[in-house]
């Protein structure tokens, strides 16, 4: 296809996902609950004051807080001060969906951009159209979740990690995927999975144990962790503990493994806060008078005394975390899911059926062409965020959201090999021009004739 209609097809694609996101903003209703609403006041905090400030940390602990990662919050503020509405106020949520619509349409483009150099230009344009119109990506862009800013510092790493393999300036492109990984672990923890893709991306050069060969991953390595450290040396000052970006591993932790979420029938090992749990009135109590770390280290020891006396919980975890992330576990689950996230079930529904159509065709996709000839390293990057979540918590589609561009990236492998058959197929050649007969060919019908 030539340059020049790809361009354009990118281009309208693109204003075509924008303004489904935009109307999607403008004509349902939203209110900030649970997480966006502890994202929305944080966001506040950081507006008014210009600190990542707290009265109280997580669970009801006294001091500083660390258990939110700085990206996203950040990110609200900066919003705020922009849009001038006051700090933190109902006004400014309308303002953080409509950017949030932005975000998605930056994941869009970057889809198409990632396709475009793993796959080629016949599925890059297929990739960014599912991505504009897959309903699941849009009702997660019309909320207020970390997963929206982490998937484009993923998407963006991916893609700076492509084209590192074939630019002039390679390193650039290599410092470019550290920064990216290490805002990307900023906006979530479990981001710093995607460091064991990149290094495999980037360490291309043999013998691999050279100075020379070692240069890239290093370099990677060294961005992520200058990207992050401010935020480290951040919460050793204020919280007075080594933490690299979170302190929520306890509260997380036991969230899953305890006997209340284990004997769930609906949903077993359905993550709950710990305040939900029974026999943690004691800790509640105390709660106050701890810090967060000190909060988190009882709970995590918890969590790990569980596991401790039932050693196939978290084989357990994962079966039904699986489930989960596939919509298989029936309807409780993910209405659940959409309850905590503010989604209604009307279009938490649609999301469902579409991520379905969508494994269907990523099943197909598996064995095309183009997936074979694809850099492998690609695939970890779903593959290990995927595991993340399913030995602890999976709330769809949200924490779903950094593997769906994914499977997206598959389907569009399927799509595009299936308009490949067709256009090589006789059906797919009516109305063009018959191909010219060979010399060989002709002589033979000559013959034939005489």
């Amino acid at each position: 296809m030539p340059r020049l209609p790809i361009r354009l097809l990118s281009s309208g694609l693109l204003i075509v996902a924008f303004v489904i996101r935009v109307e999607y903003v403008q004509h349902s209703t939203y209110r900030p609950i649970n997480d966006a609403g502890s994202y929305m006041s944080l966001g506040a905090q950081v507006a008014a004051s210009g600190d990542y400030t707290s009265r109280h940390g997580a669970g009801g602990t006294r001091g500083p807080t660390a258990y939110f990662p700085p990206a996203f919050p950040y990110f609200i503020a900066g919003l705020d001060i922009l849009d001038g509405h006051r700090p933190g106020g109902l006004s400014s949520v309308h303002a953080t969906r409509l950017s949030q619509a932005v975000l998605g349409t930056i994941a869009v483009a970057l889809i198409g951009l990632v396709a475009l150099e793993a796959f080629g230009a016949t599925v890059a344009p297929v990739a960014l159209a599912l991505a504009a119109v897959y309903p699941v990506l849009v009702e997660l862009d019309g909320t207020l979740v970390a997963e929206n800013l982490l998937v484009v510092f993923e998407l963006a790493a991916v893609w700076t990690a492509l084209r590192a393999l074939r630019a002039e300036r390679r390193y650039a492109w290599i410092a470019a995927t550290g920064v990216l990984c290490g805002l990307a672990t900023l906006s979530h923890e479990n981001a710093i999975l995607l460091l064991v893709p990149l290094i495999a991306a980037v360490w291309t050069k043999r013998p691999r144990l050279t100075q020379r060969s070692l240069q890239a991953p290093a370099l990677l390595v060294a961005t992520t962790a200058l990207t992050i450290a401010p935020w480290t040396i951040r919460n050793a000052v204020e919280m007075h503990s080594f933490i690299p970006v979170s302190d929520e591993t306890g509260i997380t932790l036991v969230g899953t493994y305890n006997p209340a979420s284990a004997a769930f029938e609906p949903v077993p090992y359905k993550w709950r806060l710990y305040f939900g749990i029974p026999g943690e009135h004691a800790l509640i109590r105390q709660a106050p008078r701890l810090t967060e770390p000190q909060l988190g280290e009882r709970l995590q020891s918890q969590a790990l005394h569980y596991i401790r006396e039932h050693p196939a919980a978290p084989l357990l975890v994962a079966f039904h975390n699986t489930l989960r992330l596939f919509e298989l576990e029936g309807t409780y689950a993910w209405k659940a899911s959409a309850a905590a996230m503010g989604l209604h079930n009307g279009v938490a529904t649609v999301g469902v059926v579409s991520f379905w159509f969508i494994c269907a065709l990523a099943l197909a996709g598996v064995f095309t062409t183009a997936v074979r000839r694809s850099p492998k390293w690609i695939w970890g990057v779903p593959l290990l965020l995927g595991l993340s979540v399913v030995l602890v918590n999976v709330e769809t589609p949200r924490f779903r959201e950094p593997v769906d561009p994914f499977l997206i990236l598959l389907a569009a492998c399927a799509v595009g090999a299936l308009i490949g058959r067709l256009r090589a197929s006789p059906v797919g050649r009516v109305g063009r021009p018959p191909a010219a007969a060979s010399d060989a060919e002709l002589v033979e019908v000559v013959q034939r004739l005489s």
